[in-house]
């Protein structure tokens, strides 16, 4: 008995700890979860206006997830929050009102990734701090999303399991809308809690650590070798794009997205690892994004013509982000790399301003008449 009370007690700190860290992000995540729970029950085929505004009301309640926690990092003043609230009335005020729309969902989801990038340089907006203490910061928000993750599907998966073994065996059937609820559940209320709860409060006093042997064997004998096969399987690609001018038929597109990531994620991962005996690699990794981004602005110049010219809008931006953040970690030694995930998050944001699109529609018409 006692022990049941000192477990109820010590989840109901931790679930007031994170009431009072995050507590507009909790009110976020309850409010798309119940949203949510209600829609698939109510199960509506022809959405009223009362059901479209409370589609717009969890989408955007589900930014605020992400949104509340970036700022509560960036500062904890009050008022920081009061700009979140509104930001997301204005965002709520320019939504359509089918926000199921396929394209209204996609630059839904870009803003979604942009303010998951502002977790990892929020903190250190206004200290300067060095790189080896930031992938730290990264390292442990990557690492409680894995877990969150993880106990997440584990949790589900013991939930279907025990209700299936319950319908085997007693011949009970649960409507499998319930399991969609249930799966709702766990991601609105457990996983962003779990991970809210497990963002370190202490920012400046996470220790530098080396990489234990597993750390050291992924980065060293996995990743890098990934890389390499990756970097020479591309610019052989590549090579036999320019030689059979087959630019119109063959793209690069994805595979120069991946070869950046890969690459990025390889430099970050030899962070605890840097010394003047592999400087040259450090300049290989970041020469061969630019050659690159190089590579695919002619690609994108040579197709202009021949395409939708919205088909390369955010295609050329990401072209133009990887040429900058390229040069600046080639020509500038203390290359802080929050300003590599603040240009993510700024990027996105500003990708989806429609007089950037508009704009920018407009300067790739005329490229592609002179092309």
């Amino acid at each position: 008995m006692n022990y049941f009370i000192e477990v109820v007690d010590r989840w109901s700190n931790k679930i007031l700890g994170i009431l009072q860290r995050f507590p507009l992000a909790s009110l976020s995540s309850f409010i798309v979860t119940i949203l949510s729970i209600i829609f698939i029950e109510a199960n509506i085929s022809s959405p009223t206006d009362f059901i479209l505004i409370s589609n717009k009301i969890a989408l955007v309640a589900t930014l605020g997830i992400f949104l509340f926690p970036a700022l509560h990092l960036l500062s904890k003043k009050i008022w920081f929050k009061f700009v979140g609230i509104g930001l997301l009335v204005l965002y709520f005020y320019f939504l359509p009102l089918n926000v199921l729309d396929s394209v209204v969902m996609v630059r839904h989801g870009l803003l979604l990734l942009a303010l998951f990038f502002m977790l990892f340089w929020a903190p250190f907006m206004d200290i300067n701090i060095s790189n080896k203490n930031i992938w730290e910061w990264t390292q442990n928000i990557l690492l409680i999303v894995l877990v969150t993750v993880i106990l997440s599907i584990t949790t589900y998966l013991i939930f279907f399991v025990t209700m299936h073994s319950i319908e085997r065996l007693f011949g009970f059937v649960l409507d499998t809308h319930y399991y969609l609820q249930f799966a709702i559940l766990i991601v609105g209320l457990f996983s962003v809690n779990y991970f809210l709860g497990h963002l370190p409060k202490y920012i400046m006093l996470l220790q530098i650590n080396k990489y234990e042997e597993v750390g050291l064997v992924f980065t060293k004998f996995v990743l890098t070798p990934i890389f390499f096969i990756y970097f020479f399987l591309l610019f052989a690609y590549i090579v036999k794009v320019i030689v059979t001018k087959a630019w119109l038929v063959d793209n690069i597109d994805m595979m120069a997205v991946g070869y950046a990531t890969v690459a990025i994620a390889t430099y970050m991962y030899w962070t605890p690892l840097w010394d003047e005996a592999n400087k040259l690699f450090k300049t290989f990794i970041w020469g061969s994004t630019l050659l690159l981004s190089i590579v695919l602005g002619v690609s994108i110049w040579l197709r202009l013509s021949a395409n939708n010219i919205e088909e390369y809008y955010l295609l050329a931006l990401f072209t133009i982000w990887l040429a900058s953040i390229s040069l600046y970690f080639i020509f500038f030694k203390k290359a802080s790399y929050k300003w590599l995930f603040f240009s993510i998050s700024f990027l996105i944001v500003v990708s989806q301003s429609e007089p950037l699109i508009n704009l920018s529609v407009k300067l790739f018409d005329e490229v592609s008449k002179i092309s």
